[in-house]
């Protein structure tokens, strides 16, 4: 009986976040407001490469696409054991330059620092190898602006992200953006979106609308951000140097949210973490089920270290608001619910009388989450994604699918193989393979 009532409790609570996600962004106003441009803050884009050759001329050209003028562009080659430095060299026409460095931060030994010829406002850093964190650490230590942008070797800025980044940073009190991140496999030439992909894509395209427009959106009104996308954040140079920089971990962009969290939490004053969805950038996913399986594991990985590290933290350093989001939603809901799922065939097998109860629980939950896709495809249309008329059908066929296999066995996989990984194996990275292909280079979304 106990189980019983334990079970209720964590549906309950999954029916209340689900709801919350749901709600808050269906309900909020999405009129955009003109934002007063008292200043126009100064961007360093840095990029962490590391075997990149395939993808970093598309992240190139991006930046040369964007409309923002007080910009430049740091590339940091980590050691990369391709062609990365010679796609680089290739491209850009790179010669030696010279700057002052902070040395605020600690990172692995820089070997050359260098300056395009072709286009003088983007930078290459050559280093050692020492992890994604690690050339963070020294890009912000070579970076000169107000404003880092940290950036994926695979995402490609829209024209006008750096705007809507800079109109974000206008209110006072603003510490970090987390910026839109879409999939680029998943819009035409044109750039409009299409679900004429394979599964695993369509199945990550559609997750990462509903995470963005919905999830994010939900949390930074709470003011909850669990954390801002490694492929696209945005974040006050000194703030970055007062926490310290990004810390060595399979998952640094979770770890420097909590740390804001935290910093913001000590210093008592009205800072936040926002949310910026007409700030957008595209990046590429994985195209098979294999690679996507080694990206999920490393994200696990990165939660499962964050929770353990921040333990003492729940509560007393961190908002109490946010340490419910990530040890309710996150945790209970999204982690530890989901070994008792993937049991299920044993434990009715032992115990077929609660057959009811979870044809009641599930079909509870799948309709919560046609709910949300239908949400999900509503509140894209309010942000200006225009899907054609055999697309939503396409969306409609593919529904199920997505939330029987792959939210409910695919997705679950992942968690119970990545909890479980980590304590044998924690900073293992498996770098996903890019291929690099997009259908269009340099187009501004209407």
């Amino acid at each position: 009986m106990t189980m019983i009532y334990l079970t209720f409790a964590v549906f309950l609570c999954f029916v209340l976040f689900q709801t919350i996600y749901v709600m808050i962004p269906l309900y909020k106003n999405e009129k955009k407001h003109a934002v007063k441009i008292s200043k126009n803050h100064s961007f360093s884009v840095i990029v962490p490469a590391f075997n990149e050759e395939k993808v970093i001329e598309n992240c190139i050209e991006g930046f040369k696409n964007v409309d923002y003028q007080n910009a430049e562009l740091i590339i940091v080659n980590d050691g990369s054991k391709d062609n990365t430095l010679g796609v680089l060299n290739e491209t850009l026409h790179l010669k030696p330059a010279q700057r002052m460095v902070d040395t605020r931060l600690k990172h692995e030994r820089v070997t050359g620092f260098y300056q395009s010829k072709k286009l003088p406002g983007i930078f290459v850093i050559n280093k050692k190898n020492g992890g994604k964190a690690d050339s963070l650490n020294a890009g912000i230590n070579f970076s000169e602006n107000e404003i880092v942008v940290t950036l994926d070797a695979d995402s490609i800025l829209e024209k006008n992200s750096l705007n809507e980044m800079n109109a974000a940073f206008q209110k006072k009190g603003v510490l970090a953006c987390g910026g839109n991140v879409l999939i680029s496999q998943a819009f035409n030439k044109d750039l409009q979106p299409t679900l004429k992909v394979n599964s695993v894509i369509k199945f990550q395209f559609l997750q990462y609308l509903s995470s963005f427009y919905l999830h994010k959106r939900a949390q930074a009104a709470m003011n909850s951000i669990t954390v801002i996308a490694g492929a696209f954040g945005a974040f006050r140079r000194e703030t970055l140097f007062d926490i310290k920089g990004f810390r060595k971990t399979v998952g640094e962009d979770m770890d420097i949210t909590l740390k804001l969290h935290r910093f913001i939490k000590e210093r008592g004053k009205k800072e936040s973490i926002i949310f910026v969805p007409t700030a957008l950038c595209y990046t590429e996913c994985p195209s098979t089920l294999k690679s996507m399986f080694k990206q999920r594991v490393r994200w696990q990985k990165a939660f499962i270290d964050c929770l353990i590290h921040y333990r003492k933290d729940y509560f007393r350093k961190l908002p109490k608001k946010f340490s419910v989001f990530f040890l309710v939603d996150q945790f209970t809901i999204g982690t530890l619910s989901a070994f008792p799922v993937l049991l299920t065939p044993i434990l009715l097998y032992f115990n077929g009388g609660q057959l009811a109860l979870l044809l009641m629980l599930m079909s509870g939950a799948f309709l919560l989450f046609v709910y949300q896709s239908l949400t999900t495809m509503f509140v894209s249309h309010l942000h200006g994604l225009r899907f054609s008329k055999t697309d939503l059908l396409r969306f409609l066929i593919f529904m199920p699918i997505d939330i029987i296999i792959f939210r409910m066995l695919v997705n679950l996989s992942f968690v119970v193989y990545g909890t479980l990984s980590y304590f044998h194996s924690p900073d293992s990275w498996n770098k996903v393979e890019r291929s690099g292909k997009v259908a269009w280079k340099g187009v501004e979304r209407a």
